[in-house]
């Protein structure tokens, strides 16, 4: 009896230090205006949920804060809790201990589902061991193990409604008359059902593995090629602009030089048609000057003595101006066209022009 006393006591105890969200042992507890105690971590997780509702409120007891509450540390609860908190467990072993176990942590056996606590053996021994005390493997939640409308123990499954049931639903409840099953016989049933299905899911889940390697694969070699193909197209066109600069310099040398010959050349035809110029402007003054006389016989004199030069002076301009008629002058429009069809002819054939011609 006094086991039992001081396992309630504990229990008492444990639910004093338990965080009503998290259902375990506080950490780093918080305190809200209403006086309400949580987790940080906890609260801080609901209110962020209730941002940009217009209001916050208590989880526990609804009262609402038109802003965001300060979460001062309650040090106190928090000492307390650190010290009934279990140490960190080896790894292997179980997280769950024993409720009623206050000076150290000692792992739990079993849990009542009855009493919501989890006993070690020692704590166990001295339990109720009435049919209403269902006992299961360590559990750290109670929550949903218990029937909603009795607040017993889950501990049959009604096959004809699909749900966990308590003894009273199957004697008095809604599930009266129905075809039930002890939950681990239903358990082992859908387990067989869930291995059928397994056999076929693990199959198509090997076979969309194998599609998804293939794919990969795929993708693998398309990448490949696609960089194969941009550095032969990189190469290619490198080799023409290559080309093409060093045919700009050859073309636009040849123009230059071209133009050099053609510009000398004119300016030397222009120098001589300046000169015959001068001399016709010399002749046309003198016969005007012959035009302008009023004295007959100094004209007639004149004429006899220098008509005849001029006259032939006259004709040799003719014979001339027909033999000028005779030169070929470049025109300048045609000098584009003859230096770059000569100078293709000239170059020598590439292999990178004709291999891009052919692409297009």
């Amino acid at each position: 009896m006094a086991v039992y006393r001081d396992s309630m006591a504990a229990a008492d105890l444990r639910d004093e230090l338990s965080c009503s969200l998290c259902l375990s042992i506080y950490t780093d507890p918080v305190s809200l205006p209403c006086g309400h105690n949580f987790c940080r971590g906890c609260i801080g997780g609901v209110l962020g949920t209730q941002e940009g509702s217009g209001a916050y409120s208590c989880p526990e007891c609804r009262a609402e804060y038109q802003e965001r509450p300060a979460l001062p540390r309650n040090r106190a609860l928090g000492n307390i809790a650190e010290r009934f908190r279990p140490t960190e467990t080896e790894p292997g072993e179980t997280e769950i201990f024993c409720t009623y176990c206050l000076l150290s942590p000692v792992p739990a056996a079993k849990s009542c589902l009855l009493c919501e606590a989890s006993l070690c053996d020692t704590h166990l021994r001295g339990h109720c061991q009435s049919a209403e005390h269902v006992l299961t493997e360590p559990t750290a939640t109670f929550v949903g193990r218990k029937c909603s409308v009795h607040n017993e123990p889950l501990k049959y499954f009604c096959c004809e409604d699909s749900a966990c049931i308590c003894l009273s639903c199957c004697l008095a409840g809604e599930h009266q008359g129905h075809r039930v099953e002890l939950l681990s016989e239903a358990s082992e049933k859908k387990k067989e059902k869930l291995r059928k299905v397994l056999e076929k899911l693990s199959p198509e889940r090997e076979e969309t593995e194998r599609g998804a390697q293939r794919l990969q694969e795929r993708r693998r070699e398309v990448a490949e090629a696609a960089a194969g193909e941009t550095e032969r197209v990189t190469a290619l066109f490198r080799g023409i602009r290559k080309e093409l600069e060093a045919l700009e310099k050859r073309l636009l040398s040849d123009l230059s030089r071209q133009k050099e010959e053609l510009s000398l050349t004119l300016t030397e035809l222009i120098q001589q048609l300046e000169i015959k110029k001068d001399e016709l402007s010399r002749k046309i003054s003198h016969i005007e000057e012959l035009c302008n006389m009023a004295d007959p016989l100094t004209v007639l004199q004149e004429q006899w003595e220098s008509h005849g030069a001029a006259f032939c002076g006259a004709e040799g301009a003719d014979s001339e101006g027909r033999e000028r008629e005779g030169i070929k002058v470049p025109a300048v429009g045609d000098l584009d066209f003859m230096v770059v069809s000569d100078l293709y002819r000239s170059t020598p054939p590439s292999s990178t022009l004709p291999n891009f011609l052919s692409l297009l």
